[in-house]
């Protein structure tokens, strides 16, 4: 890894990565960023996984040859179904994969007034065996409950996509209406695209989030031997629905973050 050149790839089935690309960005290492929506095959969650091992395999060659030493699976439907055989594939190549925060009740003194807490997730990510081998070991009394969510991520893209109208807000609130008598507290955030609308899921519920995208941003710094703090100001980008890459500023990924105010901790 000391050889790691100072480029990394970012994919995911859509732009719930950018959460993830957010928090790398604030890191201010002095890398190039290349990151993919797969948008000609979201969402990742109605698909099987060897669905998403074949599209996660075809990402990442595109990236390798792009001259990305290191690969961020910034989607947990794609982690849960697709790292495993990805650093079985090229083991000379870190890739950080994003998992939900379970273990928040094992570290309350990080979060301030924590009662009770719930995650959300696909349904992809919520049948899977990683995810389920994870919470059991580390919430083998099954005191957080677990949520499948089976249209969020679909509607966090809508709300980016069109705004926060009258029928993207009935959607949300139809969505989350299971939530609405849990009492929770906190609510940990499975999939990289609740974030992205994190405020709006705070304030539908009355709680505080939870996402692991500064963990996620630190492991990625731990990995490259570059400084912090230097800058990193733009990114490429590219959606499989198009065959050119487009860089785009950090004014853009703000503007897609208007509604996002994650409580994001580290592991």
């Amino acid at each position: 890894m000391d050889e790691l050149k100072k480029r990394i790839g970012i994919f995911d089935s859509g732009i719930g990565g950018f959460s993830i690309l957010h928090e790398i960005m604030a890191k201010g290492p002095a890398v190039e960023i290349d990151y993919i929506s797969d948008d000609a095959y979201a969402p990742y969650g109605e698909k099987t996984d060897s669905q998403i091992i074949q599209r996660s395999r075809l990402i990442t060659e595109i990236l390798l040859e792009r001259g990305c030493s290191l690969i961020v699976v910034a989607c947990n439907s794609a982690t849960a179904a697709a790292i495993a055989a990805l650093r079985n594939d090229h083991r000379d190549v870190p890739f950080v994969g994003v998992e939900p925060y379970i273990n928040v009740l094992n570290h309350r003194a990080q979060f301030p007034g924590i009662t009770k807490a719930a995650v959300i997730t696909t349904e992809l990510t919520g049948s899977s065996e990683k995810f389920n081998l994870l919470k059991q070991k580390i919430d083998p009394l099954n005191r957080i409950e677990h949520v499948s969510m089976p249209n969020l991520a679909s509607i966090v893209e809508r709300i980016l996509e069109n705004g926060l109208d009258s029928s993207s807000k009935a959607s949300l609130h139809d969505e989350l209406s299971p939530l609405n008598d849990m009492r929770l507290s906190h609510l940990i955030l499975g999939c990289t695209h609740y974030p992205l609308i994190s405020s709006l899921i705070e304030d539908e519920l009355k709680l505080v989030t939870v996402s692991p995208g500064k963990h996620v941003a630190d492991r990625v710094l731990d990995l490259i031997s570059t400084p912090a703090g230097v800058g990193c100001d733009s990114f490429s980008y590219l959606s499989t629905k198009s065959t050119r890459w487009e860089q785009k500023t950090e004014d853009y990924l703000s503007a897609l973050l208007k509604y996002s105010n994650s409580y994001s901790e580290e592991a």
